[in-house]
């Protein structure tokens, strides 16, 4: 057990426009994907990544990002270290909010599904008014959002924001993906730098929470993502 504080939720309510700035938001979602990636190295994936499940640490670990509950991820190699032949349907597991379309369809999540609920969760970090999909509860109504931000409604997904190119070949690229595809994460972390460069913002530089005093503590589980 160690002390982490708060959760990016909580550190993104705090804020005025309930919102990260868009150097923070990109430099902490690099840190959440590198979590990710360490997940997926060991086997597993997570299958509930929201920002309630990430917290950052305490004093000099400010700028370390942690993630948190491990209650519903799933191991997708088998004993020999191969990818697992996935089941013909499975039920929901995570959160409507950020659940990938894989998870929707009831299909077998793999490492990509991960990836877009990590998308999901970057772009929550930096929307002012959240998510498109935000207002909705009921799950199919959810997935026909997503659905159709793929489509015609695309850049409802980035309402707002001025840098968007490099952010939505990150999206293309999860979406090119299949269950049993290795994900080049090298490709996410270089294309969120090009969208600060291109921003005239450093992606390694304080977060936004990092000046400010108020900062709770919580007791949970944690693994550092560096």
């Amino acid at each position: 057990m160690e002390l982490v504080g708060k959760s990016l939720g909580d550190l993104k309510a705090d804020r005025a426009e309930k919102v990260f700035s868009f150097g923070t938001g990109l430099g902490v979602a690099s840190q959440c994907l590198e979590a990710v990636e360490e997940l997926h190295k060991h086997g597993f994936i997570h299958r509930d990544l929201k920002p309630a499940n990430y917290a950052c640490g305490l004093d000099d670990n400010k700028h370390t990002i942690y993630i948190l509950d491990f209650g519903i991820a799933r191991k997708y190699i088998n004993a020999k270290k191969e990818i697992k032949t996935p089941r013909e349907t499975v039920g929901f597991k995570g959160t409507v909010r950020f659940a990938p379309l894989s998870c929707h369809r009831n299909i077998e999540m793999g490492p990509k599904d991960d990836c877009e609920s990590w998308f999901y969760l970057l772009l929550d970090l930096i929307l002012v008014g959240g998510l498109p999909w935000k207002k909705l509860n009921e799950k199919n109504e959810v997935l026909l959002a997503k659905e159709e931000c793929r489509k015609e409604k695309r850049h409802t997904l980035y309402t707002g924001l001025k840098y968007t190119v490099e952010l939505n070949k990150i999206l293309v690229y999860i979406d090119s993906q299949a269950y049993q595809d290795r994900i080049d994460y090298q490709f996410i972390y270089k294309s969120l730098e090009e969208a600060c460069v291109s921003a005239g913002l450093d992606i390694d530089a304080p977060y936004d929470w990092e000046n400010s005093k108020e900062q709770g503590t919580s007791k949970e589980k944690s693994s550092r993502s560096k």
